[in-house]
């Protein structure tokens, strides 16, 4: 063995010399084919829109890379060697094969990276995020997964910049930007210390509502405004309030009796359960959300994308089914 001058290495043979063996150019064994089909140069040259003399060409081409003889002409026919048969059982399935991942990326476009940028709320990240995630995951070679906490808003803006791929959000007022896949639905339930009037009664009396001081989450949320239209249409007023984002300090401060708060039923769930809060509907008129995956409408969805959408289908059918939050109607 040696380096020629070029830093191509040759073997050497007594006085023969061997260049290293080069993988069949894709173009030729589709001429090949093509012609073992056809057994037409003529018909080969206008299926790949080439000169019969560039078909010929190819083939002496291949034969060379093959080191002998694939065909032979006998008058007008094409005949093949015995290498050109065992070449031909290999061709088939390569060339059947690039097709298929030809119409593969063309109809269902693979991500461009196997990262998944997702945002989601604190809350729902604590509350679905862990089953999410593990049932995701599960046989998912995924080299990144991102989460980013944000609310509902700053999840939009994200995926208007291209920041974040999908979100989890509460079913976004204006979609024109967005799609959005409902995927569960919540109920924003009044929440009591448990020895609040109405708590004992077990009756929300929104005639006293002014009198109340309320938790509220902060002002500039989605939640927020969608209370703000539940209060205007029933013509219920507060006039006390303070803003609180943090599920476990607002509950904190509901169980000291510092005030009442309006929270999703599966945040207040646990402490329902040990009545250490008590939980009600607002009212005759009960406040439910949509809850599901938005993404951008330019968005084209990959598989992975796809994939993720299903598993927050089915941890909201599952959490859905088994709700347990006991709900006693209200006056």
């Amino acid at each position: 063995m040696r380096n020629d001058e070029s830093g191509l290495i040759l073997a050497t043979t007594g006085s023969t010399q061997m260049k290293k063996k080069r993988l069949f150019d894709f173009r030729q064994l589709q001429t090949f084919e093509h012609l073992c089909r056809t057994g037409s140069f003529t018909q080969t040259a206008k299926y790949l829109f080439v000169t019969q003399s560039a078909v010929s060409h190819s083939i002496k081409s291949l034969e060379q890379e093959a080191g002998c003889k694939l065909i032979e002409k006998k008058g007008k026919k094409i005949i093949l060697t015995g290498a050109g048969e065992r070449l031909l059982e290999f061709t088939k399935p390569v060339l059947s094969g690039m097709e298929s991942i030809r119409e593969e990326i063309a109809t269902h476009p693979l991500p461009t990276s196997n990262r998944l940028r997702i945002g989601a709320s604190e809350q729902i990240c604590r509350f679905i995020l862990p089953d999410l995630l593990a049932e995701y995951l599960r046989g998912e070679p995924l080299h990144k997964f991102e989460v980013r906490s944000m609310d509902t808003l700053d999840c939009l803006n994200s995926l208007s910049k291209g920041d974040i791929d999908l979100a989890l959000t509460v079913e976004p007022y204006h979609q024109n930007e967005y799609r959005f896949v409902p995927c569960f639905s919540d109920e924003l339930m009044l929440v009591l210390p448990k020895d609040h009037k109405w708590a004992l009664e077990r009756k929300v009396s929104w005639a006293d509502g002014e009198n109340e001081f309320f938790i509220l989450p902060d002002a500039k949320g989605y939640t927020y405004h969608v209370l703000n239209e539940y209060f205007t249409e029933l013509k219920i007023k507060i006039s006390t309030t303070i803003e609180m984002n943090d599920t476990e300090t607002s509950k904190e401060l509901i169980r000291r009796g510092i005030g009442i708060g309006i929270m999703p039923d599966w945040a207040i769930e646990p402490d329902a359960k040990k009545q250490k809060l008590i939980a009600l509907p607002l009212g005759p008129k009960r406040l439910i959300r949509a809850w599901g995956v938005t993404f951008a409408s330019k968005r084209r969805l990959s598989q992975l994308d796809k994939k993720f959408i299903q598993c927050v289908e089915r941890i909201g059918c599952r959490w859905m089914v088994n709700r347990t939050l006991s709900i006693e109607p209200s006056d």
